[in-house]
């Protein structure tokens, strides 16, 4: 079948309907404009399934985040930036509730960027150690004390500076911009490059680092006014449904358009944390 396709709401809609109920494979056309009474038509099918594929995501994924969202402190309205930002530094290849019960310890012995910038290496050896990777947490934390200090006690302000900070890596920058410059950018870890590759494209797993086009991907996702929120519930979804081992398959809200879903059929495999 073949349909037109202009910029109407009300057409869009109808085309994410026809898609969502009946077929992925149909050919959508643009009609762009007229030429001696002949439409110019654009088929650009692949390109309109992400973006419905995208919108999908984004929705039922904020709806089930309303419903089904984890609590952390780091979360609440009264989290500040640097709780937020030092958060997720602690976050990085730890559960979540294991940093939420270590949460109280950490912030009340550094409770601001100025206690971090004026604390020693041993001093955050020593308090990471129930953590796991302490000592590897502890010169990530040290860096960012020693960066303030050469600011003067200020943090990073803006995208030039978070450059110039070059050790702080692709998913701590992003926070910096989410959480303090409030740009849209995604928490892109290994959790959510794996609910975003089986929901488009299943496939090999690589470093997020290096896979741009999981990187762009994250990044189109994320574009929507509620993005932090967005962020969360990607995360969370990752952590509870959509998991590395023994996903919940049949209870996904995305199932009726994930690719790997529709590859597996109930026959799923394991994959790397």
């Amino acid at each position: 079948m073949r349909y037109l396709w202009d910029n109407s709401c009300m057409v869009k809609r109808f085309c994410q309907w026809l898609y969502e109920e009946w077929s992925e494979n149909f050919i959508f056309v643009c009609q762009e404009e007229m030429v001696k009474g002949t439409y110019v038509r654009f088929e650009y099918k692949l390109r309109f399934m992400r973006e419905v594929m995208v919108q999908y995501l984004q929705h039922r994924l904020l709806k089930w985040f309303d419903e089904n969202q984890r609590i952390f402190p780091w979360r609440e309205d009264r989290a500040t930036k640097y709780q937020q930002i030092v958060s997720e530094i602690l976050l990085q290849r730890t559960k979540a509730e294991t940093v939420a019960k270590y949460y109280d310890t950490f912030f009340s012995k550094f409770p601001d960027w100025n206690a971090l910038a004026n604390a020693s290496l041993e001093e955050l050896e020593e308090i990471m150690k129930p953590l796991g990777l302490y000592r590897h947490r502890a010169r990530r934390l040290y860096k960012l004390g020693e960066d303030i200090r050469r600011r003067g006690g200020k943090i990073p302000g803006n995208e030039n500076e978070l450059r110039d900070s070059g050790f702080i890596g692709l998913y701590v920058t992003n926070a910096f911009e989410l959480f303090i410059l409030r740009n849209r950018k995604p928490l892109l870890d290994v959790n959510m490059s794996r609910l975003l590759k089986r929901y488009f494209k299943p496939g090999d797993f690589i470093d997020v680092r290096h896979d741009k086009e999981i990187q762009e991907l994250a990044n189109d996702i994320i574009e929507v006014r509620r993005c932090k929120e967005l962020n969360w519930a990607i995360l969370d979804y990752a952590a509870l449904v959509c998991k590395s081992r023994n996903p919940l398959c049949g209870e996904c809200v995305l199932n009726k358009h994930c690719k790997y879903y529709g590859l597996s059929q109930g026959d799923v495999t394991e994959e790397p944390e």
